[in-house]
């Protein structure tokens, strides 16, 4: 008690609400006694229960491969051959371009080993960027097994030699073995790989897709035969022709007997499992949301989603310490708000991240791709590193420290083969609280520290605790599971539309109109580039005609990335919303070739079961040449209704493209306040 003889405000929530979960008698309210106990309804809970624990186990399940593949990429970025190595099974198979076939795990550290040049690690000067991107996760009968569709943008070079873009999906393999995900088999399917200079217009590949094959002779030829750029190739895609999402799961045998003492204590258990779940989706959320506002220079929007304390690192620059500095730093990169004639892109990608067991604080790592520009002046390349940390206040996630370590930063003229910058033209001379704890560009290598040790060496099981709870009487428990089963409902909904939204990106990389129109409800509609609303599943298709004819055709590029999605589902569990980027390789060999980038704010609605487009809708940012970048990009008009193909309604509403800037509407609050930004 304090001086007054009361119990402080927040030690009487804490106390309260465990008295709740206690079943604790209120000395003031009678506590109503226990429902009769029926074994049927004790069997019914027990199924119950066993079906959400199957359930949950798959979301984790589902996370955890996600994991496994973006750690291999830090890998791969880092050197690391090794511990690339290691994440695959004994006997897993590991196939890269026309390599061919290496099998068992010797075979693979040995190939990744020739990749590096025998060596660990970077030489100075090497970039070796492996983006892993746009995860659909499939996970077979029986739990043990897995598929995975994933699309790999590399960035590679020497400084002052060369430098490399190189693209191509992933179709993998993987294994659960004593409770942990490995890698079983890895193929990656290479679409291009094609110097700097020129890119994908002047060049096919220059590697015909081999790399260490010629000096390390594999275990078998290559399994498929296909073309790469400028040839068309469909990459086999495990899903496609099935629905992307996770179907409901059959019943697990139950005994029917557990007690309600034991199904209380597996509902505690449950419950914490959930939260976890319920956490990484926020916090992902929390990151994403931030980098969306940074793109629009929200300065004041993304200091608020930082904790009071928070430390703030970026570009070597040194620490700011507390939300106020943060605000001054954001402040001091430029004007707030929209300004004409800046890009800002701060693409959130691969992340990796870690909830603590008691549910308050988090680690997370992600990579950093940007653009930058001021038109006019310049235009700029960065990539990076964050290793962040997340605290739960009052059931609100934060940001506690961002601290993001550059790996390259350069003009867009030159690109990474040419220059390399100490810092984006952006960041500003501001004199921080405390100096860098250490950073630098590529020329110097210089590895982030890792908040995590290795996925398959250091896994462990989990170490959750679980508060002590009395037993539930039948009707607690029921509603407990009620409550469980909107929760984790949640969490499967955000991974199916994940997937849902990722499989139209690789339908539309590849022209599969009739695959890409079946996502969509049979009221659906489309609308992108000012071209007006088409309204119907066979208006969608229809559509899809203005972008050519179906399927790929030799020397057309038309690559179309979907990462850093917002998902909010809604409280009916049946519509959802995502915001999300769009960044595209487009192009013809010897003819044209054009970066886009965008912004989807679509819809989503749940029928018989199954996430389906109700919306789909991308707001343009920009059309730019290859050639000449974004500095100078003069104003044009998104592409706009076409007239031998016209929409079913105008547009929703107008927009400009860069060098002019706008703002596409959020869905959604902000996190943190609440609130919603008001231009």
């Amino acid at each position: 008690m304090n001086a007054r003889g009361k119990v402080p405000a927040l030690l009487a929530g804490a106390t309260l609400a465990m008295s709740a979960l206690l079943g604790c008698a209120n000395t003031q309210t009678p506590r109503q006694p226990p429902a009769a106990t029926s074994p049927a309804a004790t069997a019914a809970l027990e199924q119950r229960l066993a079906n959400l624990e199957a359930r949950a186990e798959r979301i984790e399940d589902i996370n955890a491969i996600k994991r496994l593949q973006r750690a291999y990429g830090y890998y791969l970025d880092e050197g690391r051959w090794d511990d690339a190595a290691d994440l695959f099974a004994d006997n897993a198979s590991l196939e890269i371009g026309f390599d061919g076939v290496y099998r068992g795990r010797a075979r693979i550290r040995e190939y990744l080993r020739a990749m590096g040049g025998g060596k660990q690690g970077l030489r100075a000067g090497q970039l070796n960027e492996h983006l892993q991107l746009m995860p659909v996760i499939t996970l077979l009968p029986g739990g043990t097994q897995a598929r995975g569709t994933w699309r790999d943008v590399i960035l590679s070079g020497q400084l002052g030699r060369d430098a490399y873009w190189a693209e191509g999906p992933y179709e993998n393999q993987y294994v659960k073995q004593n409770g942990v995900w490995k890698i079983a088999g890895l193929h990656w399917f290479q679409t291009l790989w094609v110097p700097y200079e020129g890119g994908w217009q002047k060049h096919g590949d220059v590697n015909a897709g081999r790399f260490v094959g010629d000096r390390l002779k594999p275990d078998a030829p290559p399994s498929v035969k296909y073309k790469t750029w400028p040839g068309a190739f469909t990459p086999p895609f495990h899903f496609r022709g099935q629905y992307p999402g996770l179907e409901p799961l059959a019943p697990v045998p139950v005994t029917g007997t557990a007690s309600l003492a034991e199904l209380s204590r597996r509902e505690a258990a449950l419950a914490q499992r959930a939260r976890r779940l319920t956490d990484q989706d926020d916090i992902e959320n929390l990151q994403r949301i931030y980098g969306f506002y940074i793109d629009k220079g929200l300065w004041s929007e993304a200091a608020a989603l930082f904790t009071d304390d928070a430390e703030f690192e970026v570009q070597g620059r040194g620490v700011f310490r507390g939300r106020a500095r943060v605000l001054e730093y954001l402040r001091a990169v430029g004007p707030e708000g929209l300004q004409q004639g800046r890009l800002y892109d701060n693409m959130q990608l691969q992340p990796l991240t870690h909830v603590s067991a008691d549910g308050k604080s988090a680690r997370g790592r992600w990579h950093l791709f940007a653009q930058l520009a001021q038109h006019g002046k310049f235009h700029e390349w960065e990539t990076g590193v964050y290793e962040n940390e997340y605290r739960n206040e009052g059931g609100t996630w934060k940001i506690h420290g961002l601290h993001l370590y550059p790996t390259m930063i350069t003009p867009y003229e030159s690109g990474w083969g040419r220059q390399s910058l100490p810092a984006s033209r952006f960041e500003p001379a501001l004199k921080p609280d405390a100096p860098s704890s250490g950073a630098s560009t590529y020329d110097r290598p210089f590895t982030p520290p890792y908040h995590y040790g290795h996925p398959v060496r250091d896994a462990r099981a989990s170490s959750a605790t679980t508060l002590p709870r009395a037993a539930l009487d039948e009707r607690q428990l029921a509603s407990a599971i009620d409550a469980l089963e909107r929760q984790l409902g949640r969490t499967e909904d955000r991974a199916s539309i994940e997937n849902l939204q990722t499989a139209y990106g690789y339908y539309l990389a590849t022209l599969l109109w009739d695959d890409l129109a079946a996502l969509f409800a049979q009221d659906g509609t489309i609308e992108i580039a000012l071209r007006g609303v088409y309204v119907g599943r066979p208006a969608v298709r229809r559509n899809l005609n203005l972008y050519g004819q179906a399927g790929l055709d030799d020397g057309v590029l038309h690559n179309h990335m979907q990462y850093q999605m917002v998902i909010h589902v809604g409280e009916d569990g049946r519509t959802a919303k995502l915001r999300s980027r769009a960044l595209s390789m487009m192009g013809n060999y010897e003819k044209s070739a054009m970066w886009m980038g965008g912004i989807y704010e679509n819809e989503f609605v749940k029928i018989d079961g199954r996430w389906m487009f109700h919306k789909d809708q991308q707001i343009n940012t920009y059309f730019a040449p290859y050639e000449t970048g974004w500095k100078d990009l003069p104003q044009r008009a998104p592409p706009g209704i076409t007239a031998s193909n016209p929409p079913d309604r105008p547009p929703s509403f107008q927009f400009d493209l860069y060098p002019k800037n706008f703002l596409p509407p959020f869905h959604y609050v902000n996190p943190v306040t609440g609130r919603a930004y008001v231009p």
